[in-house]
């Protein structure tokens, strides 16, 4: 049985409807936009929200058969396990676990170097499977380190959530993003982090399992 949305989560989105009013989303659009401001408290993401076309369905069909999540931080995890559980209960694993001891920090970053391990192996191992999601809420060299994988031919992800927060390098890593070949959800400019990407992918899993 699935499990209903807490009265005050849903008492929470009346509310948030009534304030943004007609917005020219679709259904599934619209819930992500209601979950990342429930999270955020902050109704001027409506503005700087983005969706490639056919991303979301895409997603979810990504979802509904059986694709991995790929998270930049443990925090985007943490965020997402418990709809993950309620839902279709995918495997979700952070970039981090692929990360090196060490790195020449003037030369890349962990995140970097962690995304294009763990998408490389996913490659090596899971090719035939759905390519997973990705969901980057921090690290705008992971995000960047995965498009250069794609640009060199690498498999395109089933959508990237791409919301890393913050200033150096983070406007450059999203229009990157926008300006790719990957199905992808985006908030421009420097808002994002890990609780607003969780919220997206919790509310992709939620509409995938109703």
């Amino acid at each position: 049985m699935k499990t209903p949305e807490h009265p005050i989560f849903l008492e929470s989105v009346k509310y948030i409807r009534s304030q943004l009013g007609f917005t020219g989303l679709d259904q599934t659009q619209q819930t992500i936009l209601e979950r990342i401001i429930h999270s955020s408290g902050d109704f001027s993401l409506h503005s700087c929200l983005r969706f490639s076309s056919g991303a979301c369905d895409a997603a979810i069909n990504a979802l509904q058969t059986g694709a991995k999540i790929f998270t930049d931080t443990y925090m985007a995890k943490a965020g997402i396990n418990p709809m993950a559980k309620r839902t279709l209960n995918p495997d979700i694993q952070c970039i981090l676990s692929m990360a090196p001891d060490s790195i020449d920090a003037t030369l890349t970053t962990k995140s970097a170097v962690a995304m294009r391990n763990i998408w490389l192996d996913f490659e090596a191992n899971d090719k035939f499977l759905n390519p997973p999601l990705v969901v980057i809420g921090s690290s705008p060299t992971a995000l960047m380190s995965l498009l250069d994988l794609v640009d060199a031919g690498c498999k395109i992800p089933s959508l990237i959530i791409g919301m890393p927060v913050g200033f150096i390098g983070v406007s450059e890593s999203k229009n990157r993003l926008l300006n790719s070949d990957c199905p992808f959800i985006i908030l421009e400019g420097s808002k994002g982090g890990a609780s607003l990407a969780a919220a997206a992918t919790n509310a992709l899993l939620r509409v995938a399992d109703n």
